[in-house]
């Protein structure tokens, strides 16, 4: 992770009262190891079992993507990036007056590359005790830190600069378990969630079909694709919920909660940490057996439509297209 640039505004609200009031920074802060240490810390909550990954809504109306198009566009100084983050905190706080119940904190921004991809990162942090955070002046200095509890980050998001222009889910919050702050922090960046359960479940097969196998423990030999996409099928068909947890299968999969999600990350795959199956697209994951006229076909679904499937021109015949099938049958003429 590499860090370009940090800043912190407070916004000061408590439950139950509408006055809200901006405490903005005029300097961004300084980039040294107290600050590396938080941001890492912070980045750490993508790792967690809930995240949501979405695009801006940009219906007429919608400040925040305008604002941030506006920047990114721009020579993108400091002083730029403090313009824009002061500009974003003011929306918030017109966005939050309105909700009664709603609480403030500190909110951190902060520019950074991660594994060549740069992204931008928001932060909803809650420092009530002032251990992390300490105003000093026009700007924060960050406390030395050995742990950040969770219970101090309260939302999430960050922006992926090179996922904007396509069709893929740039934005990817933390989705935690606070209603209220979830509410007004996606109502304020302008969330329009597109994907799909059908979309999330072939991404997951897409994953699992691309991930090194892994080890059976009785036989110290790889488990085969196919067996690796029962597994997940019978993962999935198991949750009365009829819902998904990625960590959930690299664990009990991969015996790593995390594979999935680094490798949906390393690879710019849009994927959220748990969603509802598409039982048609779940259907993809396992083996169809087909014995008929004295012929036994045992195939991953996933290949019905690509390398097997019923000709257009003669109903009685079947086409595999597979090199090592057609060189194996030649064998046996």
């Amino acid at each position: 992770m590499n860090l370009q640039k940090i800043i912190v505004h407070e916004l000061q609200k408590t439950s139950g009262r509408e006055a809200t009031e901006v405490i903005a920074s005029t300097e961004l802060l300084t980039i040294d190891d107290d600050s590396n240490e938080l941001i890492s810390s912070l980045l750490g909550s993508y790792s967690s079992d809930k995240l949501l990954n979405a695009q801006f809504d940009r219906s007429p109306g919608k400040y925040f993507p305008v604002r941030f198009d506006d920047y990114i566009v721009g020579s993108r100084t400091a002083q730029d990036f403090i313009d824009f983050t002061t500009d974003a905190i003011g929306n918030l706080a017109q966005i939050i007056r309105r909700k009664i119940a709603a609480k403030g904190g500190y909110v951190l921004f902060c520019e950074y590359t991660s594994n060549g991809t740069p992204f931008v990162g928001i932060f909803l942090i809650r420092d009530v005790e002032g251990k992390i955070l300490r105003r000093e002046g026009t700007s924060y200095t960050i406390g030395r830190i050995e742990y950040l509890d969770t219970s101090h980050l309260a939302m999430a998001c960050r922006i992926n600069e090179r996922l904007l222009n396509s069709e893929q889910n740039y934005l990817t919050f933390t989705q935690l378990r606070q209603q209220e702050v979830s509410d007004y922090f996606t109502d304020w960046i302008c969330v329009l969630q597109l994907q799909s359960s059908s979309e999330f479940t072939k991404a997951l097969y897409d994953i699992i079909s691309n991930l090194p196998l892994p080890i059976d423990d009785e036989t110290n030999q790889p488990y085969s694709v196919d067996e690796v996409r029962d597994m997940v099928f019978e993962i999935a068909r198991g949750n009365p919920r009829k819902e998904i947890s990625i960590s959930t299968v690299g664990e009990q999969v991969y015996g790593n909660r995390h594979i999935i999600r680094e490798y949906a990350d390393l690879n710019n795959i849009s994927i959220d940490s748990e969603f509802r199956y598409d039982k048609r697209a779940l259907r993809k994951f396992i083996q169809l057996s087909i014995n008929k006229d004295g012929i036994n076909l045992k195939f991953s679904r996933g290949d019905l439509g690509t390398k097997v499937f019923a000709s257009e021109d003669n109903p009685n015949q079947v086409i595999i297209e597979s090199e090592r099938l057609a060189a194996a049958l030649r064998a046996e003429e």
